[in-house]
Formats: C-alpha cells, sequence, structure tokens
C-alpha cells in the first residue's frame, strides 16, 4: 500500500558480495511503483466518505462508427480509468453488456468488458446495501472469472458509492488470456462493508516506546524511532501483528492537531524481516504543534455484510484483444541514455493504455554516473500532456520490464498521425562510487565523534559511535537538495562491510541511523557513503517518440 510507491535503487554487484540492501530496495521499488496505481495495498475502494484508490485505468481507441454505451445513467466516469474505458466501449472495442444476477435481494450487474494484449478489465455495479450502512470502504469477499475449462482467475478492483445512479460501481481486472472468443462465468459472494476504527493514543510517540491499542487484531505499536528534521517529525513504529495479510486493513497513525484538523502524513509500508508491519509516517508540523498533538491509531473493521452469491455467464472477444493500435520501436538516443541510464526500446499502444518500455542499466558502472528516477512523468500528445507513472510488468525480478505507462486521453481518436513526446523532471539520482569518497574512523568508542565529507555538491555530517559491540553510524544533511544516505559501508581491513538492513523508503528524509554489529574496531575502519540520493534538476529531459509528419 502507496498508493508505494517511493526512490528507485537498482544494484547488481557483480563481483562482490551483495548488500542486504540490494534485496531490500527491490521491494521497496515495486512497492512504490504499485503506491503510484494504488494508494493501499489492498482491494477495499472508494466510499461515501473517504477515498481508497485503486489502479489506475487506461484505454486508447479509434474512431469506428458505433452506437453509443448504453448505460449512460451509470457514472463510469467517476471511477479511475471509468472515461477511457466507456470511450473504447462507444468506439467499438471490447463488449457491451446489461446482465444481472440476483442473490439475497441485492442486484449485480455486468456491463462491459475491454481487453488488450495485457489484461482485461470488467465493468460492474451493484445495489447498495438494502440497510443502508454508512462505510469507509467495501470489497467482495471472493470474487473471480472462470472460463469454460474450469481455469478461474481471481480479479482485481474496487466498489465506490455513485450518487447519480444510487448504486455501487466497480471497475475489475484479470489477465487477459483471450483467444478469440470465450465463454466465462463472472461469480462473486458476500459483499462486506468496513469502516474504520479510531482507537486515542494516550500519548505521543516516543523512541523505544511499547503503546497498547487494546485491539485484538493489532494488539500493540513498537515505536522504533522519532526524529525531528527539516520541518517534519518522522515516526517509524511496527504494528504487532499475527495476521498473514496485515496491510488489508490499512493500520496507520492519525495526528490530531489542536486546531481540529486531521493527517496521515506521507506513509511508506517499509520491508521487514520480522513479524508484523515496518510503517514510517511522515508529518510536516512545527516543534510546538507536536507537543500539543493528540494521536488515533486507525484500521478498517468489518461492520456489515450482505451474504449473496452471484453468477454471471457472459461471452468475450479476444480478437481485438490480440491487437495494438500500435507498435514501434524507439531508436536509441545517445544524450537520452547518458543523462537517465535508460534506453528506449518500444512504443505501445492498446486499447487500455499506453506504454513507453526500456532498459535501465543496472550496472555498478552506470552507478557511479548514477541512476535516475523521476517523479514526474508525462506524455505530450499533439501538445497536450497527460500524466503517466513508472510500472513493472512481468511476473518477477528476472522477467521484469520497466515501463512508463499512461491514461489513454479519451479524447484522442487518431494514432496514424500524432506527434508524441517523453517528459521526465523532477529526477533524484542515486549513486555509489567506492573509488572516492573515503574517511577514516577514528578509534570509536561511546562518545560520540564527528565527521563531515563533501558528497556531490552536499556536506553530508556522519555521526559514529560504539553500542556495545555494534558501532552505530548516524547520517544527514542540512541541504534539502540531498535526499540521504540509503546504505553506507565500511572498508574494514580491506575488506568491504555492510550494515544491518535499514530500510527507509522511497520518500525517506531525516537522519539514516546504521548499525554494524559485531565489529572489530581494532583494524582501520573507513568510511564510504556507499548508496545515497541527491535532486539534479540538470537531469530534466524532453524526447521527441513519434513527430507530425509533414
Amino acid at each position: 500500500m502507496e498508493q508505494f510507491r517511493e526512490r528507485q535503487i537498482k544494484q547488481y554487484l557483480q563481483e562482490e558480495p551483495r548488500p542486504n540492501y540490494d534485496a531490500m530496495w527491490t521491494v521497496i521499488e515495486q512497492e512504490a511503483s504499485k503506491r503510484k496505481l494504488e494508494q493501499t495495498p489492498n482491494s477495499l475502494g472508494k466510499s461515501r466518505k473517504r477515498w481508497i484508490s485503486a489502479a489506475v485505468m487506461a484505454s486508447c481507441f479509434l474512431i469506428i462508427g458505433v452506437p453509443v454505451f448504453a448505460s449512460v445513467a451509470l457514472n463510469w466516469d467517476g471511477l479511475s480509468g471509468g472515461k477511457s474505458i466507456t470511450a473504447a466501449l462507444n468506439q467499438g472495442y471490447g463488449q457491451q453488456y446489461d446482465k444481472q444476477a440476483l442473490s439475497e435481494g441485492v442486484t449485480m450487474g455486468l456491463h462491459g468488458v475491454v481487453a488488450d494484449d495485457k489484461k482485461m478489465k470488467l465493468l460492474v455495479s451493484m445495489d447498495p446495501d438494502p440497510t443502508g450502512t454508512v462505510f469507509d470502504a467495501i470489497e467482495f469477499e471472493h470474487i473471480k472469472i472462470t472460463d469454460a475449462s474450469g481455469k478461474s482467475v481471481l480479479l482485481q478492483g474496487y466498489l465506490q458509492y455513485d450518487e447519480q445512479s444510487g448504486k455501487l460501481l466497480g471497475i475489475y481486472e484479470a489477465p487477459n488470456e483471450l483467444k478469440g472468443r470465450k465463454q466465462y462465468v463472472l461469480s462473486a459472494e458476500n459483499l462486506v462493508f468496513y469502516q474504520y476504527a479510531e482507537v486515542p493514543l494516550k500519548s505521543i510517540p516516543q523512541t523505544g516506546q511499547t503503546i497498547l491499542t487494546d485491539t485484538s487484531r493489532y494488539p500493540n505499536l513498537d515505536i522504533e524511532s522519532v526524529q525531528r528534521s527539516k520541518g517534519q517529525f518522522i515516526v517509524r513504529y511496527n504494528v504487532k501483528t499475527t495476521e498473514a495479510n496485515a496491510e488489508h486493513w490499512d493500520p496507520h497513525l492519525i495526528l490530531k492537531t489542536n486546531k481540529g484538523g486531521t493527517d496521515q502524513g506521507v506513509r511508506t509500508i517499509l520491508p521487514h524481516e520480522g513479524s508484523g508491519l515496518l510503517i514510517q509516517q511522515e508529518f510536516e508540523l512545527s516543534e510546538q504543534e507536536w507537543t500539543e498533538a493528540e494521536f488515533d491509531f486507525s484500521y478498517l473493521r468489518e461492520v456489515s455484510r450482505v451474504k449473496g452469491s452471484w453468477q454471471i455467464d457472459f461471452e468475450a472477444d479476444g480478437k481485438k484483444a490480440a491487437e495494438v493500435l500500435l507498435s514501434r520501436k524507439l531508436l536509441n538516443n545517445a544524450e537520452f541514455e547518458h543523462i537517465t541510464g535508460k534506453a528506449l526500446q518500444k512504443l505501445i499502444i492498446t486499447p487500455l493504455e499506453i506504454r513507453i518500455a526500456y532498459l535501465e542499466d543496472q550496472s555498478m558502472e552506470r552507478m557511479k554516473e548514477g541512476s535516475v528516477w523521476y517523479d514526474t512523468v508525462r506524455l505530450e500528445v499533439d501538445g497536450k500532456e497527460i500524466e503517466g507513472v513508472f510500472y513493472l510488468l512481468g511476473d518477477g525480478p528476472n522477467n521484469y520490464q520497466h515501463v512508463y505507462q499512461f491514461s489513454s486521453p479519451e479524447w484522442y481518436k487518431d494514432w496514424s498521425d500524432a506527434s508524441l513526446k517523453l517528459i521526465l523532471k523532477d529526477p533524484v539520482v542515486t549513486k555509489r562510487d567506492k573509488s572516492k569518497n573515503w574517511v577514516e574512523l577514528h578509534q570509536p568508542n561511546k562518545e560520540k565523534q564527528y565527521v563531515e565529507m563533501k558528497v556531490e555538491d552536499f556536506y553530508v555530517k556522519f555521526t559514529y559511535y560504539m553500542d556495545g559491540k555494534d558501532l552505530v553510524v548516524e547520517s544527514e544533511s542540512d541541504d534539502p537538495h540531498f535526499k540521504g544516505i540509503s546504505q553506507t559501508m565500511l572498508r574494514v581491513a580491506g575488506e568491504d562491510v555492510y550494515p544491518k538492513m535499514a530500510p527507509s523508503g522511497p520518500n525517506s528524509s531525516g537522519t539514516k541511523v546504521e548499525r554494524y554489529e559485531n565489529l572489530n574496531i581494532s583494524e582501520t575502519l573507513e568510511l564510504n557513503p556507499g548508496f545515497y540520493r541527491y535532486f539534479d534538476s540538470a537531469r530534466d529531459i524532453e524526447i521527441p517518440l513519434i513527430e507530425t509528419k509533414s
């Protein structure tokens, strides 16, 4: 869930031991990209009161004369990506339906299916809860499609309340395996309604504190650290639970100010080897506001359910799914590759989205130049810009394909003579260079010692001291353009040594605290900033993909 999200480090140490941080950041990168598309890591959808967004949907289309989509009374435009999907249906992509199933007095409707080469999306409606339950989120307990051979695929999606029609509307997604026409059964069980429970905490979080929540699902919070940095308070805490899918119910802190406002800050779920969830939240407020603040612990709890079982038979045509509207190999651009470390591969436009695939240089040599993450990704289409996101396609690290993914503008109807330009802005650079930036640590002991280093154009302060047999290294910079140390490293008697994994998340800030366990301090110790990140506006870049034909 974060909505992820971060922010990108790629480490492939080919001729040296790989630090634990490498595996950790792979998880963070996936989380960051997922949260760009999905604010929370569960399938719970938008409610009458509060938004829990779902995957960003997209579509594109050509001009074909077909009747306008029949279900105009249902406001699909209010769902993320719904406008593009209905536009695609109106242009002849996919199938339109008016199918219904009734169970326990509640009607499910299937209104349309659109597919491309990667996925298929279904438009689903439900009558609201007849008891009029007030809810913050809602989901089916189970929802899937099954083909004629009996093979089933679970659907991912969400429902939200549409005031115009008084119904619950949803967009559900599955991998597309259509090969020609296929018969399917859409089946769903039990509609579950949730509300946020808010448990007041008796004190302001403090480092090392354990806070009891008096809840069975999340009995207590272990506060690992509370830091003050650059106008922010950064709270890292472990939500104790024995449940396997602990993030599903969206546990988090809520800050309540003395002005009556509430704030969830910036939230990141971090990789964690132990039980429970490791969460970091960053709140922007003054020290005075912090001392006067109150905190609640919030999570979703079930308040009602409709016990029902709905089934709808439908036929989907995969002929159009096997087609793409435009597929073009993109030529390498030396300047683009030098600045970004990325080699453009292919532009693909389908009835559901626009994808720009690229290769990322993941070598350690490239890390000396810098791996670049862009916070702002746009595509200019004939002078108009649309927002995009980074995404990973594939089912594992060895099969991942890096893409920039865009919702196709519903106002565009013909790609045959369009000009396209990729715009990348707000770059955060990650570097690591073992050939420089070394400083010797002089006889560490329990007393704190300090050393300052110039990294790129930024001054970074390192604090080091012994905690028992462990060496603790803290790093920070006052420059707002320096985004922090991701993982330092030591050279001990000529050998590379890495600290215990201490994930910071893609949006990390403040003081980085790392621990080198059971270190032999009788040897010569040299410290290197290792992987560090900074903002570099000089790496903003725009590159034409397709220029208008003259």
